[in-house]
Parts: C-alpha cells; structure tokens; sequence
C-alpha cells in the first residue's frame, strides 16, 4: 500500500466524528481497517486513542488520537487528530495532524494552526464532506514537542469578507495519549 493511500485512509479515519462513515469516502478507497467509531476508544483526558486492528495481517496497523470541540447545545464543531502512519519506502512512521472545522469556511484562505502562541503552522485543506472540511499538516518532532508542552491548539480558517474563526482544542491528555498511540502503532 503506498504511502497516500495510507495518509489517505488515516485521514478519513481520522475524521470520522460520529458512529458513521461518509458513503463517499467508502466508494472511493476501501477501508484498511475496521471503522475507528467500532472500537471503544483509550481515554487520556480529554484526548481519546482508537486503535483498530487492521483487516489484513500484511496491512500496517494505523492508529490516532483525537478531540473533539462540543457547543453547548452538544453538537460537534470540529475535531483535532493526529496519527502515525507509515511510509512503505523507508518503513519510518511520521505524524500527520487533521483538522475537522465546519463547512462554510473559506476554501481560498489557508488554514493555520499554532499552539498557545507560538508559531504557526500551514494546513492544507484536503476535501470537504458531510461532517466538514479537512486540512492537514505533517508534524515534526518540534511540533509534537510543542503540543505536548502546551494548553490549547488554535486552528484558525476563514470565513469570508476577511473574516477568521479559531478553533480551540484542549491539549489536557495529549502527551500521555501521543505516547500510547506510538506505542500502539509500533513506532519507535
């Protein structure tokens, strides 16, 4: 399997925020896993770990941490997850963040994400779907320092007429739960 269509599929499982798949998503790459909503997460405070086995023996075991923002009426706003995932050429794992924000947002503008106050860091908006729009970004080891060192991830997108929504998600959990999910994955 190569290294997109892994990125791909840990990305779509990434941002399954119900118990349902996106039917779109499902017709156009077959899961490699089992759905992440089917397993009982791993919680770490306010970060929760799925770690489905994969269907296949010969398929890498692609694991993830998410948050999920909650408006006061209990409906989901966006979502915040990282994952590992592998790439087949140099069997080296990276992580890669995702970003679930609403539909609605300015696809031109490019999302940003920093943590606390420090720098930010460039998403890219890979496709919008029923739940919302994704955006992406590797995460170096610096980046994974610095969300383990902080309180809240900022992700920031537009909303038109120059305008900027900002997102915020808790980091509480997020070091202990990072370190479960390499654990998990195999990563070391």
């Amino acid at each position: 399997m190569d290294f997109l269509k892994v990125m791909a599929l840990a990305v779509a499982a990434a941002m399954m925020i119900g118990g349902s798949a996106v039917a779109q998503e499902t017709q156009q790459a077959p899961a490699a896993t089992t759905t992440p909503a089917a397993a009982k997460p791993e919680k770490f405070k306010d970060w929760d770990l799925y770690c489905p086995q994969p269907q296949a023996a010969n398929e890498p075991r692609i694991c993830e941490i998410r948050t999920i923002i909650i408006d006061k009426n209990g409906r989901r706003l966006g979502a915040l997850a990282v994952a590992m995932v592998p790439k087949p050429e140099t069997k080296e794992w990276s992580a890669i963040a995702s970003a679930l924000v609403p539909l609605g947002v300015d696809l031109t503008a490019e999302p940003a994400m920093k943590i606390d106050e420090g720098q930010p860091m460039q998403l890219k908006f890979l496709r919008c779907l029923q739940h919302g729009c994704e955006a992406m970004t590797p995460l170096s080891a610096e980046q994974q320092t610095a969300m383990r060192g902080g309180a809240k991830a900022k992700v920031g997108v537009g909303v038109g007429g120059g305008r900027n929504a900002v997102f915020e998600f808790s980091l509480s959990g997020f070091t202990a739960a990072l370190d479960a999910l390499k654990k998990r994955s195999g990563v070391k």
